[in-house]
């Protein structure tokens, strides 16, 4: 692998949350997170709430993960009123959160969701924004949580959710209770894929620690990511967790798990990684060979 890839790989510009926060959905992922195992109980009860609450958390206006810089303070407290389309991003922002929890409802009950019913729940009165919301927030459930939607019925735009990828696996009972854990497994098994296959676990925190993501710290959708990554993923399959062979003190390191191999390939991992760097899979040379011989293989 050449030294450009191997550069891309290790600092994750482009990373599935950092492009979310830079579209301005970072409190969707705050909203939902706390709503975490409350609104799982009150999906298993059959109450569905789009959240006028998430709404107002979402209402201020996004910021980006490392917060406004001292000049944009400074502007601040010029006491400037914002502008319309300011307030206008804010209220949409909003709608994008409802929509994101709704349909987060909507996958851990397993049902089919509409367009009339996303507009009643999560967009009423902002119909004429259901495109640019619903992409959002699509965009935000693939992203982060792992989940694609596929329109199933296009005369009344009914759409199923399910994992991405192949990936049979959730993981809402799994670290914070609730919320999907597909996008994480997909992330490991991005890194591992483009760290050849198999990545000593000090470039895998590496990495994970520029997703925001550190080993021994809760985060606030994954919970404490090491022991979801090295127990949990691991028990699933996903992920291999073995000591380096006569490594001394010990040293680990992590690959693809036999489940991994089993659910989804190295070309859509790959396919998935380069729509987060904002590249083309076959720009990764070695990487793109490798995964069109796999496919040829199996045929």
């Amino acid at each position: 692998m050449d030294s450009t890839e191997n550069n891309q790989s290790i600092n994750l510009p482009n990373s599935p949350q950092a492009q979310v926060e830079e579209r301005g959905l970072e409190d969707a992922q705050v909203s939902i997170a706390e709503a975490g195992e409350e609104e799982a109980t009150a999906a298993a009860s059959g109450e569905v709430s789009a959240g006028p609450q998430s709404a107002e958390r979402a209402s201020a206006p996004p910021t980006t993960m490392g917060g406004a810089s001292s000049g944009e303070a400074s502007d601040n407290e010029e006491g400037e009123v914002a502008e319309p389309e300011s307030s206008q991003q804010s209220i949409l922002n909003g709608k994008i959160v409802d929509l994101v929890r709704f349909l987060l409802i909507k996958f851990r009950r397993m049902e089919l969701t509409t367009k009339a019913e996303m507009m009643n729940r999560a967009m009423r009165d902002y119909e004429e924004y259901y495109s640019v919301i619903f992409s959002k927030a699509s965009e935000c459930m693939m992203l982060i949580f792992g989940i694609d939607m596929m329109e199933v019925d296009p005369f009344v735009h009914a759409y199923y959710l399910f994992p991405a990828l192949g990936i049979t696996y959730d993981g809402i009972m799994h670290g914070v209770l609730g919320v999907p854990k597909t996008g994480l497994v997909i992330i490991v098994l991005c890194v591992i894929f483009i760290e050849d296959n198999c990545v000593s676990e000090e470039v895998f925190w590496d990495v994970m620690n520029s997703l925001g993501l550190y080993a021994g710290v809760n985060h606030f959708i994954f919970g404490e990511p090491k022991s979801l990554i090295t127990e949990y993923f691991v028990q699933e399959g996903y992920v291999e967790y073995r000591q380096v062979h006569n490594s001394c003190p010990p040293r680990y390191e992590y690959l693809w798990g036999p489940r991994a191999y089993a659910e989804t390939t190295k070309m859509k991992v790959l396919e998935f990684y380069a729509s987060i760097v904002k590249q083309d899979p076959r720009s990764y040379h070695e990487k793109y060979a490798e995964a069109l011989r796999e496919e040829q293989e199996w045929a």
